[in-house]
This record gives C-alpha cells, structure tokens and sequence, in this order.
C-alpha cells in the first residue's frame, strides 16, 4: 500500500488548468500586493532540497515577490492578462520538482515579459520549490 501510494505521489502529472489556476493566483497577488498569499505557495521545507537555490526564509520570498513586482510593474499598471502559459516538465536536479510553468504577457506586437515557477506536488497541492524567475522575449 505505501509504495502505491509513494507511486501516486511521484505519478501526479501537471494539466494546463492547474498550471494557468497556480499562475493567475500569482498574478493576483502581485497585483494585489498579497505577500502572504503569495508566500504560501512554497513549502519552506528542507529535507528534500536543501542544497539548491531556492529560498529557505519567507523574507526570501518577499525579496521574489519585491522582483517579480519591479519586473512587471507595467503590466501591473496596464492591468495586463495573462496572454498564454507554459508547462515544461523539468525536474531541478537535487529537487523534487516535476515542471517548470510560466506565464507570459504581451506588451506589443513583438515584445513578451513573464515570470515562472519550478513546482512540485506536495501535500495533495502543487508548491513553488525555487526563486520566483523572470524572462523576457521577442518574437
């Protein structure tokens, strides 16, 4: 029974709902300056990857969150959208994490800013394991 379930745990798969649902709330924090919604998206718990960059403190977070805000301070403002999402499965090595998701906002024609996430399931839920990350592209 425990490997079942150990097998389940690991198995869980990544759907586009899940990851446009994890990203909008992040969007709306940031939008709504909701450090402590946003701050309950990681698990501040070690035992899995405590050798990787990821942050380990909630003022940690705050500090991704301070970024993130900086970085999309004009989408904020033009109370952009989110205009599309990624889903990559990657897993960090040393981590748990199963994909990295992002979330992309269209400033012109050719110009694109978002921010992403490495996650992982933990806990019956889908947690950020790393730094908050920021991009931007030109199509």
């Amino acid at each position: 029974m425990a490997m079942l379930l150990f097998t389940m745990v690991h198995a869980q798969k990544m759907n586009d709902k899940e990851a446009s649902q994890l990203l909008n709330k992040g969007w709306n924090c940031l939008k709504t300056n909701d450090t402590t919604s946003f701050i309950n998206f990681w698990s501040l718990n070690d035992s899995i990857s405590i050798h990787h960059r990821r942050p380990h403190k909630k003022q940690e977070i705050i500090a991704n969150f301070n970024a993130m805000k900086e970085w999309l301070d004009t989408a904020i403002q033009r109370k952009l959208n989110i205009e599309w999402v990624d889903i990559t499965r990657q897993n960090l090595k040393g981590t748990d994490t199963k994909y990295w998701v992002q979330a992309w906002f269209k400033y012109d024609e050719h110009y694109y800013k978002g921010f992403g996430f490495y996650v992982a399931y933990m806990n019956k839920r889908w947690i950020v394991r790393d730094d908050a990350s920021t991009s931007s592209m030109r199509k």
